[in-house]
């Protein structure tokens, strides 16, 4: 059997039909205090889109400060989120990372600080595969120059830095509820933060937004369906020779048809398709999905570090250090550098291995965001020969083992 790269979790769209006829109200941000260990001053704001998230947090601290408009974030993102940064009325500075690491390198977070002196508002953290490991200085950096820390911890709830959820490390905290995440309800996200002030901003901004009704989303229930129909055991064995044909060929039509973000753009306005509350079904749905969170994140801790004390090819080099590793992280793929790349994915399809050429890309180098292209070259050079390896519950151990040997063997 073949497994594919990636899997959808936790969303079904007939949990979601039911939920319509029998209604059932969480108290949800009680149980998301108590699941976090969150204070008293802790607010949360539910929001349709972590990255409408990014920009409500963005768009408040501007208001209060027009002066300290950049923000200091890795390159190695999703463009959008950047398009987020420029709507929101702050610049983006790009800060490079140690060399094969998912780690923004300290060294020069302190330079652009210093270089831009009080112009700098907001750090923005993102939390990858591992958390990063110099959090704690990171977040001491801060508030030292008095700047805001915000965590991405998209790809990383309920995982923990030093015995601690990330996402209680910032002074503000971004979480992702979408299509390819932990938690789905195929739109969604929430924030963290001890502002009431700020709290308050984000309801008042949203007054008028309209609550998401399940026909909103027709699109995503589409294709959540034809994901999870292909990604089927049955399914995609079916399937796995046209992908190996396709990256053979390097027909693109269909290579794209596996990216996460395939058509990169600059938005110029705020998008009216973002303009909309979570619904209390969907809210719902996330207390609902927390109840397995805990289990799939070891049982990926698991793959993850079969992997990790396997791999002995000396061409392969991983993406994390040994520190990183001490946390519990959330582990959604194993990331790896090789040399060659196209050659590495065709070597491993023939040997019938699916896998991702893709993590993220480096929007520095997209076009639109020319104007602010600081050169991030390790980044740039890490994605150009990085591959990630599936992680999740339900691979069957014998296939990642059979995955280590063909990579040893390479």
């Amino acid at each position: 059997m073949i497994y594919p790269r990636q899997k959808i979790y936790g969303y079904s769209f007939f949990r979601q039909i039911k939920s319509l006829f029998f209604k059932k109200k969480y108290d949800s941000v009680k149980f998301i205090k108590e699941f976090f260990g969150l204070s008293k001053e802790y607010n949360i704001n539910f929001v349709f889109k972590a990255r409408i998230g990014l920009f409500h947090i963005l768009n408040f601290l501007i208001k209060k400060n027009k002066n300290k408009k950049k923000i200091i974030l890795s390159s190695f993102t999703v463009f959008d989120m950047v398009n987020m940064v420029l709507l929101s009325g702050f610049e983006p500075v790009f800060v490079d990372h140690y060399k094969n690491s998912s780690q923004i390198d300290l060294i020069q977070l302190k330079e652009k600080l210093n270089n831009f002196d009080n112009k700098v508002g907001a750090v923005l953290l993102t939390h990858y595969n591992v958390n990063n490991s110099e959090l704690r200085e990171i977040s001491n950096i801060c508030k030292k120059n008095n700047i805001v820390l915000i965590e991405d911890c998209a790809i990383s709830i309920a995982s923990k830095f030093n015995n601690d959820y990330v996402g209680k490390f910032g002074d503000y905290s971004i979480f992702s509820f979408g299509l390819y995440k932990f938690i789905n309800v195929l739109s969604g996200g929430m924030v963290f933060s001890k502002d009431k002030e700020f709290y308050d901003f984000v309801i008042e901004k949203e007054k008028n937004w309209k609550e998401v009704k399940i026909y909103n989303l027709y699109k995503l229930i589409i294709k959540s369906f034809i994901l999870r129909l292909m990604t089927s055991s049955f399914i995609f064995n079916f399937i796995f020779p046209v992908i190996r044909y396709s990256y053979k060929k390097n027909i693109k039509t269909i290579k794209k048809f596996f990216i996460n973000d395939p058509n990169p753009h600059k938005k110029k306005i705020f998008p009216k398709n973002y303009e909309f509350k979570l619904s209390q079904t969907q809210i719902n749905d996330v207390i609902f999905q927390f109840k397995n969170l805990q289990d799939q994140r070891t049982l990926r801790e698991e793959n993850y570090k079969t992997y990790s004390k396997n791999i002995r090819n000396k061409k392969i080099i991983f993406f994390h250090n040994e520190l990183n590793l001490l946390n519990e992280n959330a582990y959604l793929n194993f990331p790896i550098i090789v040399e060659n790349k196209d050659n590495f994915i065709n070597y491993m399809l023939d040997n019938k291995i699916d896998l991702n050429p893709q993590f993220y890309r480096s929007v520095n180098e997209l076009s639109f965001l020319s104007e602010y292209s600081n050169v991030t070259k390790k980044i740039q050079e890490s994605v150009s020969k990085l591959v990630t390896l599936p992680t999740y519950a339900g691979i069957n151990k014998n296939y990642i083992y059979k995955v280590i040997d063909t990579i040893n063997k390479y």
